[in-house]
């Protein structure tokens, strides 16, 4: 059958069976009766997820890839005939090695989706059943629903083969004949990615407490194929049981607004019970017992979310499981979309295709279709490219059907956005299309392309005249039918809605004016010149500047080297994802301010005493526009979210905000760091904050022991150091430069940057430290010294980047969390 691509690995395990320009033929040496083969047959196994006998692999650059396996050589042939007969024409001569790979991996990939959810169905019931038998107990627990299974091999003095059957409270092994092992997440302390005892790759170390209150630790290893898959699903069951640990009742913080158009109505697909979610779980999620709604669109046709073949299981028995464990998937499908593309939480992920993605070549990736926005993310396995595309459905001119690019054959979807986008227009308002005299742009217009057009031609004409070359993107997908599809019925609602658009570009980045203070050292005119002349090219060739604009890896380069600070504003809220969240819900801080005008709260009242204690050496707020600005920040999202209101550090981070962009710009950068970037720091128990101090406290004893002892002596803990630095992000802490250059990076690359800068901040203060004996004046040194600020930041990006890495974190964190 066909698989979504993926490495081949070692050659050494297979014999060549046939062989062409682009694919091998292989077959397993773990068939020959031999010793040999007994032990290719027990790393296979032990490593890899499919090791059936056959399979064909892709001569990509720079590893191979398998796109094809079975254990019958017969469909194997037939897969092979099919590449000869039908892929293998179909390249072009002028297309180069690396654009005939990635064309092929799309294909294949589209492909392999409906093909890899049909075996799942045939496997379920089988696994469901072995169970129910193997652990009746645990499946006869309320708490004990069965979500999703693993086969995998556990250290146990040797590789045991067998399957982790993962419930809603449980982690349970079981290897044939008698090898049952059944793990509570309230009682593991730990999840780590490992080598299983220094020898196999791909292997989880759980530990875990033998009995509640128990300080005794068991430690398991598993070894898996698909072990990023199998680690993500027990971190989130892990966190959901530390979130009830830490809050019972599991009441929801998290904020909400509006993020689809009104003229959406909701229907549901599945109605089960599903597990406790963390706080950050989007809230039309969380706040029903469902998978996320699906729109009913306008002309009835009905959209599953994950649309990638058949989602309604084959029998009865494997019913019992799929809704639960969809539900969980799609929970944590959301998260890592809206994560990936920095969207708002309340985004729900509809459907996602392997595909390609045409930028003077072919780039295979993933396309994402949400309620307000089309995403496309590069696979850089394959493509050895970043690419990140958010597109909103609200900025799109128009969507066609193309069946050539550059004389590439191929069918695709040509989306061009609107000449004026919300990132570019002036207007506050969407135009309604049927104002004009001109054709409903609800209809599709004829010819050898089908289209959908939101303008008529009287403003295309218009638009073309303002803008001659409008952004186009095109996307090359197997199934592009059905995607075209649910893409034009999605745009046409946002059509409908006549939805508002978010102010200009220039609007977004008028802030305060910030005061350099004296101890600033500005970079040379050449070196000033140099980045502006870099960014103005990245955004000639990327642009426009807005939430449309290309991030690439040029662009995480050009954020390290520093922003210029007449675009700091409206870059922050590009690289932030801030820019999303607006997007989405325009004139949402107005509203906020007007519903609650005259009114007050315990929140306002902090407010009020710290508005004057803001950014001291800015003049900015010791005006009444500057302190007005700011009290309108704050007090706003007080309101949005009243389970934080308010918390000091809170003020420095918004005045900063306000002193490079506009007041509602400032209020949906405030609302980024606080419920996604620094999740829980700003709440009244901080433990988001509690919990990175005492990991930072960790990592820096590891890095610089000596350092870390000394601070102990002198009276002056390192979490007590650094918990202003990551609360206020640095600001005020050390010298102003370096501040919003660390700032630079947070908001694009997030928090690992607070760890990262941190540690550097300490290797390059080390001895002058250690010759302080006072606690205070080690405080007024860091503030005080002159850095080099860009070796301050490439110390932190590349010093530290090989051991503080976002997995090690994230580990960290949820060890922790549980400690605490």
């Amino acid at each position: 059958m066909w698989i979504i691509p993926r490495a081949q690995g070692t050659t050494l395990l297979w014999t060549k069976l046939q062989e062409n320009a682009m694919f091998i033929v292989l077959k397993s040496r773990s068939d020959s009766g031999t010793l040999v083969a007994s032990f290719v047959s027990v790393v296979l196994t032990t490593t890899e997820d499919q090791p059936l006998t056959y399979r064909i692999v892709l001569k990509a650059d720079p590893a191979q890839m398998v796109v094809a396996v079975s254990n019958s050589l017969e469909q194997i042939r037939k897969h092979w005939d099919w590449i000869e007969a039908d892929m293998m024409p179909k390249m072009l001569d002028s297309m180069d090695y690396r654009d005939k790979v990635q064309f092929i991996v799309s294909k294949i990939a589209s492909m392999a989706t409906a093909g890899e959810e049909e075996e799942e169905d045939q496997n379920e019931e089988a696994v469901v059943t072995r169970f129910h038998r193997e652990f009746p107990l645990v499946s006869a627990g309320q708490s004990q629903k069965l979500l999703t299974y693993f086969r995998t091999s556990l250290w146990v003095r040797m590789p045991t083969k067998g399957t982790m059957f993962i419930t809603e409270a449980s982690v349970c092994y079981h290897s044939p004949p008698n090898i049952r092992i059944v793990i509570p997440f309230k009682l593991i302390s730990n999840i780590s990615k490992e080598s299983a005892l220094g020898l196999i790759p791909n292997s989880i170390k759980i530990s875990a407490y033998d009995q509640p209150g128990s300080k005794k630790e068991q430690q398991y290893y598993f070894t898996f194929f698909s072990r990023d898959e199998a680690y993500s699903t027990l971190c989130q069951l892990w966190k959901m049981a530390i979130e009830q640990l830490a809050n019972p009742s599991d009441e929801s913080s998290s904020p909400s607004c509006p993020s689809t158009p009104s003229s959406f109505t909701s229907s549901s697909t599945f109605s089960s019970s599903t597990p406790s979610t963390p706080s950050h779980v989007p809230p039309s999620i969380t706040s029903r017992s469902e998978v996320p709604p699906s729109p009913v669109l306008a002309d009835g046709m009905f959209m599953s979310p994950i649309i990638t073949g058949s989602t309604q299981p084959s029998s009865p028995m494997v019913a019992s499981i799929r809704p639960t464990k969809y539900s969980l998937d799609m929970q944590k499908r959301n998260i890592d979309y809206t994560s990936l593309f920095k969207l708002p939480s309340t985004e729900v992920l509809l459907e996602e295709h392997w595909c390609s993605y045409w930028r003077k070549s072919y780039i295979v990736g993933k396309l994402y279709v949400s309620y307000n926005f089309c995403c496309f993310q590069a696979n850089e396995v394959v493509s050895a490219k970043e690419l990140y595309v958010v597109l909103s459905f609200k900025q799109i001119g128009s969507i066609q059907k193309v069946n050539s690019i550059m004389g590439l054959v191929g069918s695709s979807i040509k989306v061009i956005l609107n000449a004026e986008s919300s990132a570019s227009s002036s207007s506050s308002s969407f135009s309604s299309p049927s104002s004009s005299s001109s054709p409903s742009p609800l209809t599709s217009s004829g010819g050898s392309e089908d289209s959908s057009n939101s303008n008529s031609n009287n403003k295309e004409k218009e638009s073309k005249e303002k803008d001659k070359s409008p952004r186009e993107h095109f996307f090359l997908l197997y199934n592009r039918d059905q995607t075209f599809d649910s893409m034009t019925n999605i745009w046409r609602q946002h059509v409908l809605a006549k939805t508002a658009l978010i102010p200009s570009v220039q609007s977004m980045g008028e802030g305060g004016n910030t005061v350099v203070p004296s101890t600033y050292v500005e970079p040379s005119e050449q070196l000033r010149v140099y980045k502006a002349n870099l960014w103005d090219k990245y955004i000639t060739k990327n642009g426009p500047l807005g939430l449309s604009m290309l991030k690439t890896r040029k662009l995480r380069e050009l954020v390290r080297l520093g922003t210029p600070e007449e675009m700091r504003g409206i870059v922050w809220l590009i690289t932030s994802g801030a820019i999303a969240s607006w997007e989405v819900n325009p004139g949402y801080f107005q509203e906020l301010l007007a519903e609650h005008k005259d009114m007050t709260s315990l929140a306002i009242e902090e407010i009020e005493k710290d508005l004057h204690r803001t950014l001291g050496k800015q003049p900015y707020f010791k005006t009444d526009e500057g302190i007005i600005r700011l009290r309108n920040v704050l007090v706003a999202y007080s309101w949005r979210n009243p389970a934080i209101g308010y918390c000091q550090a809170m003020n420095v981070v918004a005045g900063m905000f306000l002193l490079h962009c506009s007041e509602e710009a400032a209020f949906w950068l405030l609302c980024k760091v606080c419920e996604d970037l620094l999740t829980d720091y700003y709440s009244t128990a901080m433990i988001g904050s509690i919990v990175d101090q005492k990991i930072f406290a960790i990592i820096t004893q590891n890095h610089f022991p000596k350092l870390y002892q000394h601070l102990e002596k002198i009276g002056l803990p390192i979490n007590i150091l650094s918990l202003p630095w990551f609360m206020c992000l640095f600001i005020g802490y050390i010298p102003w430069e370096v501040a919003l250059r660390v700032l630079d990076g947070f908001l694009y690359e997030g928090p690992l940057v607070l760890f990262q800068a941190g540690l550097a901040i300490l290797k390059v203060n080390q001895d002058d430290i250690l010759a302080l004996d006072d606690s205070e004046q080690v405080v007024d040194m860091m503030k005080a010294r002159h850095y080099d600020a860009q070796q301050l930041m490439d110390t932190t990006f590349h010093h530290f980047a090989l051991t503080i890495t976002p997995d090690y974190i994230a580990e960290l964190r949820n060890s922790q969390k549980y400690k605490t």
